[in-house]
């Protein structure tokens, strides 16, 4: 993988040192996309029913969190080979859910839940208001940029299995390049189409303001909590936005 790439590159002596701080950067990363991962299952539990307050928000992060690190370290016990095919299965999840979440985009919202958590369909005056930044509590430029950093980062797992490529040296550059091309265009495509029908602030309460049938947002009152920052809902309160999405897919079909 990429340390061999190193190691080889620049010799022993640099290619040792980096590696110790590549291995330990890995060890953090596989960490924080674990605890994202067990954070949004901890989201759908709750969204599902599920009375997450018996055992604890973060007790049942730690839970899934343990278990899908141990299913991960059975994972690269067995070897390479079920590493490059648990990769192509989530891979294609991954591709279905990206399809997903653009075809519940354009499709609209088909009830008013939907509405009230702030999704209205598209609209261009709302994307013109979204556009712009709107940092919060202190956040800025640099530290909502760390939200594509992952966009980055996933690109190391192509390189670390590049021992199946016939031609290493031309594939490797090639590759790294399309990834954070392909990367870096889902990553905006997916972020401006949910700004361009995601409401920020979105009480979740169906009033008749939310069904509004014109969709245009600039004509309808905003809810109190809108003003106060307290919405439960929106682009900025709701980390499962694109979950509204698919269920408004799933009841389409």
């Amino acid at each position: 993988g990429a340390y061999y790439l190193i190691s080889r590159s620049l010799g022993p002596e640099f290619g040792g040192s980096i590696g110790l701080i590549f291995s330990v950067a890995n060890a953090v990363a596989v960490a924080l996309y674990v605890v994202g991962f067990a954070e949004t299952i901890k989201d759908l539990i709750r969204e599902n029913g599920g009375d997450v307050d018996v055992i604890g928000e973060l007790n049942i992060i730690r839970i899934v969190g343990i278990f899908t690190v141990l299913l991960l370290l059975g994972v690269t016990l067995i070897g390479l080979e079920w590493v490059v095919r648990t990769q192509m299965f989530l891979l294609c999840i991954l591709v279905i859910s990206i399809v997903d979440v653009i075809i519940g985009t354009f499709i609209g919202p088909l009830n008013e839940e939907s509405r009230a958590k702030g999704f209205i369909g598209l609209d261009l005056n709302l994307f013109k208001e979204n556009f712009g930044p709107a940092y919060r509590e202190g956040e800025n430029f640099f530290s909502v940029f760390a939200v594509f950093f992952p966009a980055a980062t996933g690109i190391l797992a192509g390189v670390n299995i590049s021992g199946d490529l016939k031609d290493a040296q031309k594939a490797i550059p090639k590759g790294t390049l399309w990834a954070i091309l392909i990367s870096t265009i889902i990553y905006v495509a997916l972020d401006w189409l949910a700004a361009a029908c995601v409401l920020r602030d979105a009480s979740g309460v169906v009033v008749a303001a939310v069904v509004n049938q014109t969709l245009n947002v600039t004509s309808a009152p905003p809810h109190q909590c809108a003003a106060d920052f307290t919405c439960e809902y929106g682009l900025m309160n709701d980390f499962q936005v694109g979950e509204v999405k698919f269920v408004c897919l799933r009841s389409y079909w």
